[in-house]
This record gives structure tokens, sequence and C-alpha cells, in this order.
């Protein structure tokens, strides 16, 4: 018994970590600059997402307009992205598929796992407005973890620092963490939905 419970509790972090997953890969592919900014350099800066997001390798002269530095930065990005996307299918074949299964096979605990994940989900958002009140150095952290060697840090006249200020990365941890809110919403409406046809 004690053994399905710990089952069950690893399902419910799986699951909420596919929902923060899923919503930091739905905000990746549609949010690309801060609210209400003018880009500099649109065409480049389109085929920078291009070069991001689809995976094709963009000739050097397309690239003309970066540094060696701040090219080889979006490369680590990249890289980080595609290891990123990996996981996230990865886990969301895993989570999908045990979803599936208990559906059919232990109803009840589904609705449990859902219910354990509703709380984890709200903890992850808790710790996120937390972390949200000191941003620039919990940002400065998570580069330093992901990016070796100070390969992040830029002038204040990069083109990365334009297209990418801080108010980006604001702006777009808010916006996965309410795609994760809403996600969390979700699973608690089907736990009480389920709940209730149960009762």
């Amino acid at each position: 018994m004690l053994q399905m419970k710990f089952f069950y509790i690893i399902f419910a972090l799986l699951l909420s970590f596919t929902l923060l997953l899923s919503s930091f890969e739905l905000t990746f592919f549609l949010f690309h600059s801060p609210f209400d900014s003018t880009i500099v350099e649109p065409k480049a800066h389109s085929l920078t997402w291009i070069y991001l997001l689809e995976q094709k390798y963009i000739t050097f002269i397309d690239l003309d307009i970066f540094t060696i530095h701040e090219k080889r930065h979006l490369l680590d990005v990249k890289r980080l992205f595609e290891n990123i996307h990996s996981v996230w299918i990865t886990v969301s074949v895993i989570s999908l598929s045990l979803v599936i299964f208990l559906y059919f096979r232990a109803k009840e605990r589904l609705i449990l796992v859902f219910r354990y994940s509703f709380f984890i989900g709200l903890m992850v958002v808790a710790l996120s407005i937390l972390l949200a009140f000191d941003f620039l150095n919990s940002f400065k952290f998570l580069h330093q973890l992901l990016f070796l060697e100070h390969s992040w840090i830029f002038p204040d006249d990069s083109i990365l620092i334009e297209w990418f200020p801080l108010s980006y990365f604001q702006e777009f941890v808010v916006i996965v963490i309410s795609i994760f809110f809403m996600f969390l919403l979700f699973l608690k409406s089907l736990h009480s939905l389920d709940k209730n046809r149960i009762d």
C-alpha cells in the first residue's frame, strides 16, 4: 500500500513537471519579444527565431549582425532548448500513457494523482512568486547554472540585449506560470467532476 502511494506521488510529480514544461514550450513557441516593444532589425530577429525553433542552421551571412560571442550563445541556447524539447516529449508520452492506464484500470487513483499534482503545482507557483521578488538574482543564478564561463553576459549595445531585455524574461515567466496555473485549474476541475461522479 505504501509502495503504491509512493508511485502515485511520483506520478503526480511527473505530471506536474510535464504541465510546467508544456507551459514553457507553448510560451517559447509563441512569445518572441516584450510587449509594446519595437523590434530592431526585424528580419534578423525573425531568422533567429527560425534558427532556435525550427532547428534550421542559418548561414553566417544571415547571422552577420551578431558577434562571434553572440553566435556562440545562440548555439548554446539552441542546444539547451533542443534538450528541453526532448525531455518534454519523453515525459509527455510517459504521463499520457500512465493517465490512460489509470483511467481504465483505477480511475479513483487517477483522481488522487490529479489532486496531488494540483497541490504540487500550487507549491511551484508559490515558489515562482517568491523568486520573482528577487528576479534579477534568480535570473543570474539560473544563467550561471545553464551557461558556463559567463557566455550569457553582453554589453549594453548588444543586439541580443536589445531584443531580450530583462523585461522580456519577466514577462516570459509570468506567461509560463499563468498557463501552468490554468492547467492546474483544469486538473482541479477534472478531479472535482470525477469525484462527484464517483460519490
